[in-house]
């Protein structure tokens, strides 16, 4: 009860942080698994990578479809990688991979959910259980490196927790990311959210959207224009 109550006063909260609507944002994707995006800053042949969809890819499929973009999927899950393979159905500039964006590289210890008809992972103790298993981690550079990917022009994640570890972590200006989405949740608070966001302003990132459940887009300022 304590969890759920702390969850929807964060949410509350985080969903009134302030957006500019620069660079024309749109949904993509179902009510559940959607996102939105700056559909006047995504080109033809930008490399999207979206991690952490669980078992519903509609973002990353309407992403394909509307911007010609290649996406690959990043999923701790096996059961949701070869779902996502069967739902691409062979789409070429679609590919999955097995694997949890972490801080490092190498096995990572994720907790199961407590959700019973949901298999999501954490490696940041969101859930209520003490189910684990053991996932490859790897950074996002390194996968990148390894898939042969210059850049990443959108990231897209959600991360069930472990957003705190990776942003601050990420290097914006050597991966070249141009777009960022991902999914705050409350097993940091408030503050620490808050200064996810903070940091990412700070590296010239601006809020353009934001959806329920504080799922926020931000895209580099300088793109946007004056």
């Amino acid at each position: 009860m304590r969890s759920a109550l702390g969850r929807r006063r964060f949410e509350w909260q985080l969903e009134r942080t302030p957006v500019s609507g620069r660079g024309e944002p749109v949904a993509l994707g179902t009510e559940y698994g959607g996102w939105m995006v700056p559909a006047a800053l995504i080109k033809p042949g930008w490399i999207c990578y979206c991690a952490g969809a669980g078992a519903d890819i509609s973002f990353d499929l309407a992403l394909l479809e509307r911007f010609d973009v290649r996406v690959q999927s990043v999923e701790p899950v096996e059961q949701y990688v070869q779902a996502a393979r069967e739902a691409a159905a062979g789409e070429p500039r679609f590919a999955a991979q097995r694997a949890a964006i972490a801080t490092t590289d190498g096995p990572l210890r994720m907790q199961r959910t407590h959700n019973p008809d949901g298999q999501a992972l954490s490696s940041a103790d969101l859930f209520d259980t003490h189910e684990f298993v053991e996932v490859p981690g790897r950074t996002l550079a390194s996968l990148a490196r390894e898939l042969g990917h210059p850049r990443v022009d959108l990231f897209k994640f959600d991360l069930e927790g472990g957003e705190y570890e990776v942003i601050p972590q990420l290097d914006l200006a050597a991966l070249q990311i141009k777009v960022l989405a991902f999914q705050l949740h409350h097993n940091r608070g408030p503050r620490a959210a808050r200064r996810v966001i903070e940091h990412l302003e700070k590296n010239g990132f601006e809020t353009v959207a934001i959806k329920p459940a504080v799922k926020l887009t931000f895209a580099r300022r300088d793109l946007l224009g004056a």
